[in-house]
């Protein structure tokens, strides 16, 4: 449940700097960012790049310093009390719909008795 195995997309992020190049695979994809090989990298940063058979090819430039804030985002989004704190109320108040539904019957019969 918590530690499930993430499955790549096809696709690739590769990493360019002047003395390297890295190729990671891509493990999940949202409208604003890839993660990747631990990172979570801005799709706005990137230079994409469609494969034949399928597939894309995201293209970063990329810095010590960038990979760095980009390995950050990713620790600060597994953080479990990050999450609950951006938690704008998604969270299910079906117990408290329950208690005032009990209240309101239990009003409706000392009423009606």
């Amino acid at each position: 449940m918590f530690f499930k195995k993430q499955k790549p997309t096809g696709d690739v992020a590769i990493l360019v700097n002047d003395k390297e190049i890295r190729e990671l695979d891509v493990y999940d994809e949202t409208e604003e960012s890839i993660k990747a090989g631990g990172l979570i990298l801005p799709k706005a940063d990137a230079e994409v790049r469609y494969f034949p058979e399928g597939g894309k090819a995201y293209i970063y430039g990329y810095t010590p310093d960038y990979l760095a804030e980009s390995e950050n985002i990713a620790k600060l989004e597994k953080s479990v009390v990050l999450k609950n704190i951006f938690d704008y109320g998604v969270t299910n108040n079906n117990l408290q719909f329950y208690i005032m539904l009990g209240a309101l019957i239990l009003t409706i019969f000392l009423l009606r008795g």
